[in-house]
């Protein structure tokens, strides 16, 4: 049921089963101390799983959700007959909540100094449906922010591919391959081939030249 909890609707926080009792029937002794254990112990606390001793009032078990980050919780909920019913209630309780809390200017303003892409596409339309303000003063905001992560699509998906990423990564090994040293007054150096660019090349961009230049480096002698 975890993979089906949705995050927190006030920090984004993981949501965990949370547990402790509560105190169902007083105890006939009029002597113990209740300060600790008892009607006088305030409200079931999280983690308070400990058993009781004898002498102390019956106790019954109780199941929660709660934020990990800021502690919003759900209501308690007895558990000691069916545990699986009791958590499967308390689930369906955090995933009807929808108060969330409202943005405003000043978080538009941070996703503004943000490095934006496509991952906070999602966190950006979140962000909208909790949107309230003057939209005269919000939605040139917005369009600039939408406009950037557009771009950002772009150049993500026209540009920037896995195949350049690996075929620079090869070339980059070719040249460490090539390498030698080079002792130069008592100093011991790296010195890198000297890569020939061909006249044919010199028209295309730069990032295509250099790696056309590289491609033509023979291979080492592995003997």
């Amino acid at each position: 049921m975890y993979e089906q909890l949705i995050p927190c609707d006030h920090c984004g926080g993981r949501p965990t089963v949370g547990r402790s009792q509560r105190i169902i029937n007083d105890t006939p002794d009029p002597w113990f101390d209740q300060t600790r254990w008892g009607r006088f112990g305030g409200p079931p606390v999280l983690r308070d799983t400990m058993r009781r001793p004898p002498e102390a009032p019956q106790t019954e078990p109780l199941v929660c959700i709660y934020c990990a980050e800021c502690g919003m919780q759900t209501p308690w909920q007895p558990c000691a007959e069916d545990d699986t019913a009791a958590r499967n209630t308390v689930a369906e309780i955090w995933n009807r909540r929808v108060n969330r809390p409202e943005a405003d200017k000043t978080d538009l303003q941070r996703l503004v100094e943000r490095e934006l892409g496509t991952t906070d596409i999602p966190a950006f339309i979140e962000l909208l449906s909790r949107l309230d303000g003057d939209w005269n003063e919000l939605g040139p905001i917005v369009a600039m922010i939408a406009r950037r992560m557009v771009d950002a699509t772009v150049v993500t998906f026209d540009s920037w591919p896995i195949d350049p990423v690996l075929n620079d990564a090869a070339r980059y090994r070719k040249l460490v391959q090539l390498t030698k040293w080079v002792d130069i007054d008592g100093e011991r150096y790296v010195q890198f081939p000297k890569v020939f660019t061909h006249p044919e090349d010199r028209d295309r961009a730069f990032e295509d030249v250099i790696a056309a230049a590289v491609d033509s480096l023979p291979d080492r002698d592995r003997w």
